[in-house]
């Protein structure tokens, strides 16, 4: 397929062409017995052509009519869109990243069977799955362009989604869904916690009334924070005139330290190099509650008179996806989303809250980007009443504003853990302690 499109695109001035090829397996779980297993082999192409403006074309078709079609869609965008300055990047160095995962690449269905016998292990009597899906993935990445840039790397995920039923007359039901590169990345802790959210929301109540103390885990800060600190760091926003945040302003508590950190071991987010075939790095984003830097992918940097600092990057548009990256243009993305830990433990963030809730999971929790503004239903946590966890809440509203809540951190973990989140971004990220926020039950 490779040699094919690329032959064809040799008849243009300037291209890119972003391959994707991924084996993968998956097995599912109904009523505690594999039922269903299977092994794709999935490969497409996206293609972007500069000729004028840019244009974008994508397919999974291999035929070369097919290619012929798709690159001629690309090239006939490119001159009905805005004519652009831009240019492909260069080949550069790029650092050696641990993105890969052994057990993924020498036996992907033992790894699958293994965690299922381990989660079935730990799995309480009067708990049951009415659905599991476990899946692999194995895949190569390799991008071209005109300019001479030729990168390939190859990465592994791995992929749980389940839904964890328990009760009599009434049952709940809980549903986790999370990557990692590894397999081992998660482990009996993860499938302990997943079950006692589960058993828990069988006593669970409304959460009261007011402003109070707030915590949020790890996968809530990703989809709450970062969507925040996503959008105004951006070259993007601050290009368009829409970022709140100025180079040097105190933004934060100065508790909080976060990277956009694509160099990150086995961070789902982490590569030698992002989707354009710039370099990844560990880029400060705030340090000690100060901003530092703009992220850019290639279009922004040139259009500001930069350059990119490796965050041209492939994702959906609503949720954080591994494989089918060939389908969208990269756009301007922080990486993995690395805010540095606390040095207290979350039992003694818990120990100084008089009233407060602690969110373990939102039923979606999607903050505007630009304003900051949210109001997410909650799906599981817990009340804290006088330093100790009260009783399992559900339901409810929390509702506020991220960028003033950055202002009022007062505490985070002392462990960040990477997390997938609900939505498009990723990271390794502790929990954390805001005050006086709004929560209605």
């Amino acid at each position: 397929m490779e040699e094919l499109v690329i032959k064809e695109l040799k008849r243009l001035k300037d291209y890119e062409v972003f391959f994707v090829q991924s084996e993968v397996n998956e097995t599912h779980l109904e009523k505690g017995r594999p039922h269903f297993i299977s092994k794709t082999f999935d490969s497409g192409y996206g293609i972007r052509v500069l000729d004028g403006g840019l244009g974008f074309s994508s397919s999974n078709v291999k035929e070369r009519e097919a290619v012929r079609k798709v690159i001629e869609s690309a090239a006939k965008s490119a001159r009905m869109t805005e004519k652009v300055d831009f240019q492909f990047p260069f080949e550069a160095r790029y650092p050696k990243v641990d993105i890969v995962d052994k057990k993924i690449k020498s036996d992907p269905e033992k790894a699958i069977n293994e965690t299922i016998e381990k989660l079935l292990h730990r799995k309480p009597d009067n708990m049951e799955f009415s659905f599991g899906k476990f899946r692999t993935y194995d895949s190569t990445v390799h991008i071209m362009n005109s300019e001479g840039l030729d990168a390939e790397r190859e990465e592994t995920a791995f992929m749980i989604e389940m839904s964890i039923t328990v009760g009599g007359k009434k049952r709940v039901e809980f549903w986790p869904h999370e990557f990692r590169r590894r397999v081992d990345d998660f482990g009996e802790e993860d499938f302990d916690k997943w079950f006692k959210l589960s058993r828990d929301q069988l006593t669970a109540e409304l959460p009261g009334t007011g402003g109070m103390t707030v915590i949020f885990s790890p996968g809530s800060v990703a989809d709450g924070v970062g969507s925040v600190v996503d959008f105004h760091t951006s070259g993007r926003a601050k290009l368009n005139e829409m970022s709140k945040f100025s180079v040097g302003e105190k933004i934060a508590s100065e508790d909080v330290t976060i990277h956009s950190d694509g160099l990150y071991p086995f961070g789902l987010m982490s590569s030698g190099f992002d989707d354009e075939g710039v370099p990844q790095q560990k880029l400060p984003l705030i340090e000690k509650g100060v901003f530092k830097n703009f992220t850019y992918d290639q279009f922004y940097a040139l259009k500001d008179g930069t350059k990119s600092t490796g965050n041209g990057l492939r994702q959906s548009d609503v949720f954080f996806v591994f494989d089918s990256k060939f389908g969208s243009m990269p756009t301007n993305q922080i990486s993995n989303l690395y805010i540095k830990p606390g040095k207290r433990s979350l039992d003694e963030l818990i120990g100084e809250v008089k009233e407060g809730v602690l969110v373990e999971k939102f039923s979606w929790l999607n903050p505007d980007g630009m304003t900051g503004d949210f109001s997410s239903e909650i799906s599981a946590g817990y009340r804290i009443k006088n330093g100790e966890i009260a009783n399992p809440v559900k339901g409810g509203l929390v509702s506020g504003n991220l960028i003033e809540m950055m202002r009022g951190v007062s505490g985070l973990s002392d462990k960040s853990t990477i997390t997938s989140g609900g939505t498009v971004l990723a990271g390794i990220c502790p929990y954390i302690r805001f005050e006086d926020v709004q929560v209605a039950g």
